[in-house]
């Protein structure tokens, strides 16, 4: 293994690798800087979307919860109802109509395009304070606040549902959400 290292190691010409790697070094680091800050972003708008994700999920469960509750017995609900139970049968919530699919795929693409726009106007609010030398806030401010909107939504279906941790949950969610603002 020694050898074959050494071997290819001497086949390199350093001073063309260097200068090869210094040649227009201000474009490199331009680009770089540009090409993590979009990463950055879209790592930040992707989690925001699965956020998003779950939260329909939850509204799901919590609709079937719902047809549960007027199915069956209370004493049956109490004793069988959970979050397992109550996917299962989110299939049966659509076919009767206590879950509209195309109210949520409205309400899916018009928040993304929402958190989208927030996210873009976030960054160049930090860009126009970044070269004032004011601190950059707004991006985080705004990613802040989606996130925990997110959160207390989904927190608000599942404790709906009777999922009993999601109320405390959403109470310490609401609390940071203040916190933010």
């Amino acid at each position: 293994m020694k050898e074959i290292l050494n071997e290819v190691l001497s086949k390199i010409n350093w001073q063309s690798t260097l200068k090869s790697v210094t040649d227009k070094g201000a474009e490199k680091i331009a680009a770089s800087a540009v090409g993590a800050t979009l990463f950055d972003l879209g790592t930040v708008f992707a989690l925001l979307i699965l956020l998003e994700v779950i939260d329909i999920y939850t509204a799901c469960v919590y609709q079937s919860s719902l047809l549960w509750r007027k199915m069956y017995d209370p004493n049956i609900v109490e004793r069988y109802g959970n979050l397992i139970s109550y996917t299962r049968w989110i299939w049966n919530a659509h076919h009767w109509k206590f879950i509209e699919s195309r109210i949520l795929k409205d309400g899916f693409w018009s928040k993304t395009v929402v958190y989208f726009l927030l996210i873009c106007t976030g960054q160049a609010i930090d860009t126009i304070l970044s070269i004032r030398h004011a601190p950059q806030i707004a991006l985080t401010l705004f990613c802040g606040v989606m996130a925990c909107t997110e959160g207390l939504s989904i927190c608000e279906n599942l404790d709906n549902s009777g999922v009993k941790i999601a109320g405390d949950l959403r109470g310490l969610l609401n609390k940071k959400k203040e916190q933010i603002k």
